[in-house]
């Protein structure tokens, strides 16, 4: 089948055709078995198509789709900004509950309890080698 017929088959589906496209495309269908065969496929798909588009897509759902083509774009530091928030938030929460429980398990109320972290003396520190020698 030449893709030129393929093509005005296809195309009469959707728009109207000029009067000699639509003669040789009449021709082209009364002398090819595929052609007609292929044009009964497409009908049945097109057909099977429009019975399912209404019950499966909720209302406006184009111009819902359109609207939000058309919205701007987020850009990637606004992005950063809304997941930083969002880790920002539970990073305090589990903050705040590992110092609580810190607190109430700990003997005194000390920056060490309350973070879990032992402060170095002055010796251990004075022990280090200098990173920058």
């Amino acid at each position: 089948m030449e893709k030129n017929l393929y093509n005005l088959l296809l195309r009469s589906f959707d728009a109207p055709l000029k009067d000699e496209e639509r003669r040789q495309l009449d021709r082209a269908l009364d002398a090819s078995g595929d052609l007609r065969e292929m044009r009964k496929e497409i009908v049945t798909l097109r057909d099977g198509l429009q019975a399912t588009r209404q019950s499966s897509l909720k209302p406006f759902f184009a111009e819902r789709v359109m609207e939000r083509l058309r919205a701007p774009e987020q850009s990637l530091a606004d992005y950063f900004v809304s997941v930083f928030r969002n880790v920002a938030i539970g990073a305090t929460v589990l903050v705040v509950v590992c110092s609580v429980y810190n607190i109430t398990h700990a003997n005194a109320f000390t920056l060490e309890s309350v973070l879990g972290i032992h402060q170095p003396t002055l010796e251990q520190v004075l022990a280090l080698e200098a990173p920058f020698e």
